[in-house]
Order: structure tokens, then sequence, then C-alpha cells
């Protein structure tokens, strides 16, 4: 069931929905075989999908295109990332029973959802965003196509505030419903903050560097994720 505007809709792997459904449907039965493993490579597998989807193809696309080194650089940040998220969500997963599993695998599967595209009903992976962060994405993307008002770094800031919000379903709320203890909970903490400051300086950074003949394209990228209500 696609949600309700304005939210944000990425595209993933797929075979996630059925994979993570049959998975689910498993930790609700009360399975008494560890599915650890298998959440952490179904979570992980949906994260990266993410991150590839909503930055890592586009700046893989322009470094290729124009063999920038910020858009190197920030190729280089973005497969860091996805490097911890697959250690560290491989890492905290396997700690759990079915039992703690259950609700968080539950909740994920709650975010994907099939939504039709010029390709035909493809996976994506969906998340509510506030009202008024839409309608300021949406003025940010009309600039970008607009030369006389092209301002990227507000641009950034906006997608910023975005991925902030993303991080309340996709990790926050997760980590709550895994209950860690006070070291594994402030070690994640750790890891998210280094994480988000890390993305954020180069995505700055990026917004000074980018040429803007390629706002548009940037704008086009990004606006295809948006669903704003109309």
């Amino acid at each position: 069931m696609q949600p309700t505007p304005p939210f944000i809709a990425c595209r993933i792997s797929d075979n996630l929905p059925e994979d993570v459904s049959l998975l689910s449907a498993t930790l609700q039965a009360g399975s008494k075989t560890s599915q650890a493993a298998e959440a952490g490579r179904l979570i992980t597998e949906a994260s990266c999908d993410l991150i590839d989807s909503f930055f890592g193809n586009m700046i893989r696309h322009m470094l290729e295109t124009t063999g920038d080194p910020g858009f190197r650089e920030a190729h280089e940040v973005i497969e860091e990332v996805k490097a911890k998220l697959r250690h560290y969500l491989g890492w905290v997963t396997s700690f759990f029973s079915n039992e703690r599993l259950a609700p968080v695998v539950l909740h994920y599967q709650g975010l994907l959802v099939r939504m039709g595209t010029v390709e035909g009903e493809q996976a994506h992976l969906a998340f509510a965003i506030s009202p008024g962060l839409a309608r300021e994405a949406e003025a940010a993307l009309t600039n970008l196509r607009d030369p006389a008002r092209a301002d990227i770094k507000s641009g950034v800031e906006v997608l910023i505030r975005v991925i902030e919000e993303a991080l309340e379903p996709l990790l926050y709320v997760p980590k709550q419903r895994m209950k860690f203890n006070f070291v594994v909970d402030k070690t994640l903490n750790g890891v998210i903050a280094v994480t988000n400051a890390l993305v954020f300086r180069s995505f700055r950074k990026l917004g000074t560097q980018l040429p803007p003949k390629l706002f548009p394209a940037v704008a086009d990228h990004l606006e295809s994720f948006l669903h704003a209500p109309r």
C-alpha cells in the first residue's frame, strides 16, 4: 500500500519485499531457528540500496562523466558509509534472539512498498517527511532549475534535513525496538554521529564545487524521490 504524501520513496532490489515478508512471517510464527544472520543481511541490503538509489548512483555517474575530484571524494565517502553499515548492522543483529528481532523486521516490512513506474511495478523503501520540509524541498528543486535563482547551498541544507528526518524511521525507531544495553547503544550513537558529520561535510563541500550546468540534472534526480501532495 502506497503511503500518504508527502513521502520519500527510493528504489530497492525487487526481491526485498518478498524476502523481508517471509522473514517476518517466520519470526511472527515463533521459529526457534536463529534468524539473526538473515535479518542482518536483508536490513543491510535495503540500507545500501537506499544509499545507492538516493546518492550513490548519481555521484558515480557524475564521477564517470566528469572525473571531477569532488565527485571522487563524495563517492569514497558513500562507499565508506556503506562499509560501516555492513559491519555494524551485521554486528548488532547477531546479538539478538528471534523475539527481539521480530518487531524490528516488522517495522522495516512496513516501509517496503511496490509502486508503479514507467518500467512497471517496482520495489521501493518509503518513509514520510513533514509537510513543511516537503514544501522546502519543492522550492529548493525549483530554484535549482532557474539559472537566475539557483542556489545549491540551500538545496544541500534541505537535503541534509531530509536525511535527518529519514534517520528516525530508518535507524532510531529500529534501534529503540532492539532495546540495546548502554554500551551498544552508546557505540551506535557514536557511529551515527561520526557518519552523519562525514556525509554532511562531504555534501556541503560538493555543493561549493558542483558546476551550475549540472544543477538541473541534480534537481531531476532528487525530485524523482519526492512524492508531495498535488
